[in-house]
């Protein structure tokens, strides 16, 4: 399944740790851009992109 997820504080970002886990496509966004998702995301094998990405297929 694509999930996009934004914002990676406690909530979002344990959800997108767990759903990455269980083999899901996940893109993770904050307001800050896909720069400051980057190294969270690669720490776990998600995608980082911008919001509006985030919500587009």
């Amino acid at each position: 399944m694509k999930i996009g997820v934004i914002g990676i504080g406690n909530i979002g970002g344990t959800l997108a740790r767990k759903l990455s886990a269980a083999g899901h496509d996940v893109r993770v966004a904050n307001s800050k851009g896909p720069e400051g998702v980057r190294s969270f995301a690669e720490e776990i094998g998600a995608v980082p992109v911008d919001a509006e990405r985030c919500v587009r297929p």
